[in-house]
């Protein structure tokens, strides 16, 4: 088995009486609490790929949302969102462009790819979801945050000056359609591993005497970011 970065999961998800996580087989599985009796279970990688599952969240709305690791295996990073009572998949967001021959999956991928140069799709480009997730139920907005560019080093993946989008990102969805709304890049043109993957806090600060629906995030900068 050639996953990534140890057999370990940073979450489970709870759907009506029942438990949703991803595990070493690549696989997210929903399972009665009282027997752990299997209800489903979904393959949500290409298990050819050094990827790894880590993280579920659930929504309201009936929908597991998992992101996963190996930024630094060759992979491109995404997050994906199945049907709770049935496995199914809904929709997948990339996080940075694939191979700019074939078609974008989305206008903002089209648009990221002009941060990029060389062949950078034939690493992947990194950008996984291995962690940071939440959900704001007021706005309808579903934030990740993603992983380093792959590889690592800016002059190995000809980056130049380039931003690379939307590695080390904080990355705003619409949870029902996977849809792009916002980002904040917190590290341009990363060769550190400084990703911003860690776990984001939504908020209500009291700030210049105004109540603030805020993001907090504590990336591997050192800086506590507030959006």
């Amino acid at each position: 088995m050639n996953a990534c970065c140890d057999v370990v999961n940073r979450g489970v998800a709870a759907w009506k009486g029942e438990s949703i996580c991803g595990d070493i087989r690549w696989k997210t599985d929903r399972s009665r609490h009282r027997h752990w009796q299997p209800v489903w279970e979904t393959l949500t990688i290409d298990p050819k790929m050094r990827l790894r599952d880590y993280r579920c969240a659930s929504r309201g709305e009936g929908k597991v949302i998992i992101g996963n690791g190996g930024a630094e295996m060759g992979v491109r990073g995404y997050v994906s969102a199945y049907d709770a009572e049935t496995g199914n998949l809904v929709w997948r967001f990339y996080t940075v462009p694939g191979d700019p021959s074939k078609p974008f999956e989305s206008p903002f991928l089209e648009k990221a790819a002009k941060t990029w140069s060389g062949e950078w799709w034939k690493n992947g480009g990194g950008g996984t979801v291995w962690d940071a997730m939440a959900y704001d139920p007021q706005l309808d907005l579903l934030y990740i945050g993603s992983g380093n560019a792959d590889p690592w080093a800016r002059r190995i993946r000809n980056a130049r000056a380039q931003d690379n989008l939307l590695a080390s990102s904080i990355i705003a969805l619409r949870p029902d359609t996977g849809e792009y709304v916002w980002h904040y890049q917190e590290n341009p043109g990363d060769e550190w591993d400084y990703d911003s993957a860690e776990q984001i806090i939504l908020a209500d600060l009291r700030i210049d005497g105004q109540l603030r629906q805020v993001l907090l995030h504590a990336p591997k900068e050192w800086f506590l970011l507030r959006t």
